[in-house]
C-alpha cells in the first residue's frame, strides 16, 4: 500500500492512484486546513510505475527541504518529506510507495484496513459473506455478496458498504478497466474429461487445450462443473437451442449440491480461478467455461467426456 504520515497527526494518509490535497474540503482526498494553503495545494499521481507529485498551489511545496518548481511531476521516493505551503510546515513522510497492493479503508476507524489478495474471502474462510476478486480479462476488482449473488466493481478510491460500514477501496496498480462488466469473453475451443466415480464421491477433471491435456486432479468443485456439464448434455439431447442449454438458476443448484448459496457461489469462484490459472498462456480465459447471467449459470464448453466409473456415460461436442 502507498502512504505518507502525517508528522504531527502521526497517521496515515493512504494514496488513491490520483490523490488531491488542499483547503477546498469538499473537492479533495486530503483536507488540510492550515495557513498558507491553498484551496487545491498538490497532486500526487500514480502513473508509469511511478508516484509524481505537482505543486498546484500559490505558496509553494518543500520536498526533503528543497522547494520545487510549480506544475512540474517531482517523483516521489520513501522517506520523502514533503512539507505543504512553507519549509518545517505541514510535514509528511513518504512511508510507503507500494501499488502492487489493495486494501479497504475503513470509513469509521482508518486504522482498520484490510489488505486484499488476489481471491479473498471476507471476513474469513470459515464466516465467509463476501469474495472480493481480480478478474484478469476485464483488467478490474469486484465485490460479490456469497448469498445474493450480487457484484460490484471497485474503483479504487470508491466507497463500498461492507459489514454495516464504509470502507474506501485502494488500487494505484491496476488501470482503468477497458471491457464493459457485462461482457463475458470468448471462450476459444476447450475440452474437458470429467472421471466420477461409481458412487460419486470423487471428481478427477483435466482439461485440454490446443494439444495440451492439463490434470487439474481431484477437486469439490469439480463436482460442480460435472452437474452444470450434464444440464447443458441433456438440454441439447432435448433439441434446445445453444444459447438457451445449460442455464440453471444459482439457487437450484446449490440444492443439486446440497450446499448453501454461499458455499456454492465459493465453489464457482474456486473453479473459475483453477481453470483460469491451468494454461495462462494458452487459454487465459478458460475461467469463463463458467458462463453467468442474471443469476443463472451455465457449462460453456465445446467438448465434454464423462466416465463414471470405468464405463463411458457420455462423449459429446456441443
Amino acid at each position: 500500500m502507498a502512504y505518507l504520515i502525517d508528522e504531527q497527526k502521526l497517521e496515515k494518509i493512504y494514496l488513491k492512484s490520483y490523490h488531491t490535497f488542499g483547503r477546498f474540503k469538499f473537492n479533495v482526498d486530503t483536507f488540510l486546513d492550515k495557513p498558507g494553503i491553498s484551496r487545491h495545494h498538490a497532486i500526487i499521481e500514480y502513473t508509469n510505475e511511478s508516484w509524481l507529485i505537482r505543486d498546484v498551489s500559490t505558496n509553494g511545496i518543500w520536498i526533503n527541504d528543497r522547494k520545487i518548481d510549480k506544475n512540474l511531476p517531482y517523483q516521489l521516493s520513501e522517506n520523502d518529506k514533503i512539507d505543504f505551503a512553507a519549509p518545517g510546515q505541514n510535514s509528511f513522510v513518504v512511508s510507503s510507495l507500494n501499488a502492487n497492493c489493495q486494501y479497504f479503508v475503513s470509513q469509521n476507524n482508518s486504522k482498520h484496513v484490510i489488505e486484499i489478495e488476489n481471491q479473498m474471502l471476507l471476513p474469513n474462510e470459515e464466516e465467509a459473506t463476501h469474495i472480493v476478486y481480480y478478474d484478469a480479462l476485464l483488467n478490474y476488482w469486484f465485490l460479490e455478496d456469497l448469498n445474493t449473488s450480487d457484484r460490484q466493481a471497485l474503483i479504487d478510491g470508491g466507497i463500498t458498504s461492507l459489514f454495516g460500514e464504509q470502507w474506501l477501496f485502494y488500487c494505484a496498480g491496476v488501470s482503468t478497466m477497458t471491457k464493459h462488466l457485462e461482457q463475458q469473453p470468448s471462450v476459444k475451443p476447450l475440452s474437458l474429461n470429467f472421471s466420477v466415480s461409481l458412487d460419486e464421491e470423487k471428481t478427477d477433471l483435466s482439461l485440454h487445450v490446443e494439444g495440451e491435456e492439463i490434470d487439474l486432479g481431484s477437486r469439490s468443485h469439480h463436482y460442480l462443473m460435472l452437474l452444470l456439464a450434464r444440464i447443458r448434455i441433456e438440454d441439447k439431447q432435448a433439441g434446445l437451442d445453444p444459447e438457451l442449454q445449460g442455464w440453471i438458476y444459482r439457487e437450484d443448484l446449490a440444492k443439486k449440491l446440497g450446499v448453501q448459496m454461499n458455499h456454492m457461489n465459493i465453489m464457482v469462484h474456486r473453479a473459475r480461478k483453477q481453470l483460469s490459472e491451468a494454461s495462462p498462456e494458452k487459454a487465459p480465459e478458460a475461467g469463463y467455461i463458467l458462463e453467468t447471467n442474471n443469476g443463472q449459470i451455465r457449462m460453456n464448453c465445446q467438448d465434454i467426456t464423462i466416465l463414471k466409473g470405468a464405463q463411458l456415460e457420455t462423449r459429446i461436442s456441443l
